[in-house]
Order: C-alpha cells, then sequence, then structure tokens
C-alpha cells in the first residue's frame, strides 16, 4: 500500500512540476504578445493620425463608416476549436482561436434580368416553330442548335468578363488610399491577430490552472493517507 501511495505521489509530483514549468512559459508569451499588440496598436493610430494629417481632419473619421442600417459583411472570420493540451498524458482539452481574411475583391451576383431574357427566347422560338411548315422542320432544328451554342458562349463570355466589387473597407476613406493609411490596415490586421493569439493562451493558461489545483487537491490527500499510515 505504501509502495503505490509513494508512486502515485511521485507521478503527481511530476505532474505538478510539468504543467508549473507550462504556467511559467505561457505567461511569459502572454506578457510578449501583449506587448506586440500594444506596439502594433500604437503603430496603426499613429499613421492614422498622419494620415488624417495629410489629407484633412474629416477624410478619415467616423463619417466615413457605414450606417448602422446598412448591410456589412465581415472581412475577419474568427473560429473557436477545442484542442487536446500537447505533451500532457491526462485528456485536457483547451479553446484555440484562429483568425482568418477574406478577399475583399468579390464578384457582382448575376443580374435577374437574365433569365427574364431565356425566358422570352424561349416563347419566341415555340412561336416561330408553330408558324414553319413540315418542310422546314430539319432547318429550324439547326437554326435552334445554333442560337443556343450562341446563348452558351455568350454566357461564357458574360462569366470570364464578370464584373467585381472591392469591398475593402479602406476604400471607405479615399478612392486612392495613401501608404500610410494601407500601413495602418496592415497594423491593425496584425493587431487582430495578435488578440486571437492572446486569447488562445489565456484559455491555455486557464485550463493548466485548473488541472493544476485538481492535483494539488489529490496531492493532499495521498499525503494525508501516508500520514495516518
Amino acid at each position: 500500500m505504501a509502495g503505490s501511495i509513494q508512486l502515485s505521489r511521485e507521478a503527481l509530483c511530476d505532474g505538478l512540476d510539468h504543467l508549473a514549468l507550462q504556467q511559467l512559459r505561457l505567461m511569459d508569451q502572454l506578457i510578449r504578445c501583449n506587448m506586440m499588440l500594444e506596439e502594433k496598436t500604437r503603430s496603426g493610430y499613429f499613421l492614422l493620425s498622419k494620415t488624417r494629417y495629410s489629407m484633412g481632419t474629416n477624410a478619415v473619421s467616423s463619417l466615413q463608416l457605414p450606417s448602422p442600417d446598412s448591410e456589412t459583411e465581415s472581412l475577419a472570420n474568427v473560429v473557436t476549436s477545442p484542442v487536446f493540451l500537447e505533451g500532457y498524458k491526462g485528456d485536457i482539452m483547451y479553446h484555440r482561436v484562429d483568425v482568418s481574411f477574406k478577399d475583399p475583391v468579390a464578384p457582382l451576383p448575376e443580374e435577374e434580368e437574365e433569365g427574364e431574357v431565356f425566358e422570352t427566347q424561349k416563347s419566341k422560338k415555340k412561336g416561330t416553330r408553330k408558324r414553319q411548315t413540315a418542310d422546314k422542320k430539319e432547318q429550324m432544328i439547326d437554326s435552334d442548335n445554333s442560337i443556343l451554342e450562341n446563348d452558351s458562349e455568350k454566357k461564357a463570355s458574360k462569366k470570364s468578363t464578370r464584373k467585381s466589387v472591392n469591398r475593402d473597407p479602406i476604400r471607405w476613406f479615399s478612392a486612392l488610399p495613401q501608404q500610410t493609411l494601407r500601413q495602418a490596415q496592415q497594423d491593425f490586421k496584425s493587431s487582430i491577430s495578435l488578440i486571437a493569439e492572446c486569447a488562445t493562451i489565456q484559455s491555455k493558461l486557464r485550463t493548466i490552472n485548473k488541472e493544476y489545483s485538481r492535483l494539488q487537491e489529490i496531492k493532499y490527500k495521498v499525503d494525508g493517507g501516508e500520514k495516518e499510515e
């Protein structure tokens, strides 16, 4: 009995040491990540102030932002996924936060008039078929096939020459954004990625703290049972 208690105690001590080292590493990573986030955010605001100085005070302000009633789509996707804690034997999970940015350039939606035009062309073909004699049926079939081929070629050409729209938020402030405004946008994008990284580290740190407290309680019980013996 004493041997099994001694083994379990040694395993608990090893687990506590491993978790304590991970806590120190994660706290160091969190501090570094927060410092980088502060640096990127400060740089972004400084570049915004330079842009406002060169373009004018009202050029980059809340007046250019879309109204609350307008439909705007976010170009940043935030996804959380449960992940097992690596380098640990227990089944401990934390939430990892990932950020992905969409392409701001998107094709325009197809016009609804294309379907109506196709239906009118179809009805015209039916009317002309009724007026044709039996001797001209073969010629009509050939002409129908050529018309369908032309329609498919036109649709293919329309798809290739389909217009696109730039949904980049930087276009809210200027059609030709300055370099300082573009650099500020990149700094704020980096800030979003760093916020997700900080959230992941904090989730991992909270999970390790809970596991550390759990193992510590078990160790206290084991130590109490060993003293009674």
